[in-house]
């Protein structure tokens, strides 16, 4: 059969735009891949980020104050005085005006190993930490036992995402890091007082694996006020500390608790519009940075409706003496694109070796074109360390124009 050059044309010109639109298709739905030769770009809203002072540890107790054990004495043989040790602190701003956070391995008031629940009140550098319940049945150091990743306050209930319910396992990334896997979610009715389902009663986690294991909820103001949807937003990495991919899952704000409920970014699909999938195993990474995601934190900033992702790396896998990098973003959606507010090589320095920072939405204002607020964070789980406890740090962030 002849074929006219009209024709032959016609069929050349369409597959060179079928070819075209195949390959303008990959590179949107392309998760966005920061490298050393592909650093990502600076913010053109939030234009600038600096220290106000120096970090403000949390004081140990001074004359008259009250050092009596919280909980029963411990078969662990915790010192019996009232210092506020513990690390991790995903933290909310509930209905009641309180933070509520959840420490890992807390090591205070006879509480030694797994996590807790506390509240801290008032403003820093002067904020106190109170503990709400301590949680007797989650136990276990480290990763062998489970761990609080995420917090929010929604409605008035608490959810608390806590990791590693079934014990320690491999990291997906490298050998020495500390995993991060099988999360579940939790809730209280009666400001953490009590907490359901019942620890005994979890006999598989909500999320299995590595790929969700760690879910950390994006806070949107006090008990969820600001929220620009109707969902309930979380964030992810592979593991707990120098993991190399970041996820987002949602969930109708009524069905938090309830895992068929949630869906994943499948394809990031020009960013407006993302595919979403309800198969954990079908959730596409939407920021890839090699081993230079650790346990992260997102709120988002109503006034100027952006989301800070703040997250972290250690110089060396679970190291607690080699030193932090610190990584601040801000982007339009929970998904991306992502741009650089704030980077920071040696963060605080290789004693107070940082990790897990948090920005609690209660110690934050925006004033015209500045952003005032309190960054929160863990220091080094040395055994000779004094860091191990919670850190402040005040901030101001240049806004452009608005």
């Amino acid at each position: 059969m002849r074929v006219s050059r009209i024709a032959l044309s016609f069929f050349l010109a369409a597959d060179l735009l079928a070819a075209r639109l195949a390959f303008s298709q990959t590179a949107e739905i392309a998760p966005q891949i920061i490298t050393e030769n592909s650093p990502p770009k600076p913010s053109d809203v939030i234009l600038s980020f600096h220290w106000v002072g120096n970090e403000s540890a949390y004081p140990t107790p001074g004359p008259g104050d009250d050092v009596a054990p919280v909980d029963p004495a411990s078969r662990h043989g915790v010192p019996d005085y009232g210092v506020r040790f513990g690390d991790t602190f995903p933290m909310t701003w509930a209905a009641a005006d309180e933070i509520y956070a959840s420490a890992g391995d807390p090591n205070w008031g006879a509480k030694w190993d797994g996590l807790d629940v506390e509240k801290f009140s008032g403003m820093p550098p002067h904020y106190t930490i109170t503990r709400v319940n301590a949680m007797p049945d989650y136990h276990g150091s480290g990763g062998g036992g489970p761990k609080p990743s995420g917090m929010i306050s929604v409605h008035g209930v608490l959810y608390l995402a806590v990791q590693n319910l079934l014990g320690k396992k491999p990291p997906a990334f490298g050998t020495r890091s500390q995993h991060g896997d099988d999360a579940t979610i939790i809730s209280s009715r009666d400001h953490g007082k009590t907490w359901a389902p019942a620890r005994a009663d979890i006999k598989t986690p909500m999320f299995p694996g590595h790929i969700f294991g760690g879910p950390a909820f994006v806070n949107t103001g006090r008990d969820n006020a600001g929220a620009p949807d109707k969902y309930v937003y979380a964030v992810s990495t592979d593991q707990w500390d120098n993991g190399s991919n970041l996820r987002v899952g949602r969930v109708p704000a009524n069905r938090i608790q309830d895992a068929a409920a949630w869906q994943w970014v499948a394809d990031v699909n020009g960013y407006k519009h993302p595919h979403w999938t309800s198969d954990l195993n079908r959730a596409a990474p939407v920021l890839t940075d090699d081993r230079r995601i650790s346990l992260p934190e997102m709120v988002y900033i109503a006034p100027i409706r952006r989301y800070l992702l703040l997250t972290w790396r250690l110089y060396k896998d679970f190291s607690n003496s080699d030193g932090t990098e610190l990584m601040i973003y801000d982007a339009p959606h929970p998904w991306g694109p992502f741009t650089l507010v704030h980077q920071e090589a040696m963060w605080e320095g290789k004693e107070m070796n940082p990790y897990c920072p948090r920005l609690p939405l209660k110690w934050l204002k925006v004033n015209g074109d500045e952003i005032d607020g309190w960054l929160q964070f863990s220091g080094s789980w040395r055994k000779t360390s004094t860091e191990y406890r919670s850190h402040v740090r005040e901030f101001k962030m240049k806004i452009a124009p608005r």
